[in-house]
């Protein structure tokens, strides 16, 4: 018997036109559209399993690349600092920000 927990997840998956405005081309992009590890419980701060955070991450792009995929976006909470500092230290960068405003119906 496995006595192991779950450490952590990532999604990782071709592009599809859901992700991408219809002109662009999506055959050769990825999308690794959520991730977690233990490691980014602190939103502010990664913790010490980092290293474990990161080679979870590593899978999920080298899973991309298995496909032939040669760009890849990542979907990240715009203020989940830890999530942001180990795209960061994989040498992603910040491509695209979404703005929300939540609308209040009328009583």
């Amino acid at each position: 018997m496995l006595n192991a927990s779950i450490r952590g997840y990532a999604i990782s998956q071709p592009a599809t036109a859901l992700h991408f405005p219809a002109a662009h081309d999506i055959s050769d992009v990825g999308v690794i559209d959520d991730f977690f590890h233990d490691a980014f419980e602190d939103r502010q701060t990664l913790a010490s399993s980092g290293p474990e955070a990161a080679a979870l991450f590593s899978a999920a792009e080298a899973a991309r690349a298995e496909r032939c995929d040669r760009a890849i976006l990542v979907v990240c909470p715009a203020r989940w600092q830890s999530k942001i500092n180990l795209l960061e230290q994989q040498g992603y960068r910040n491509a695209i920000t979404w703005h929300i405003r939540m609308l209040v119906s009328p009583a």
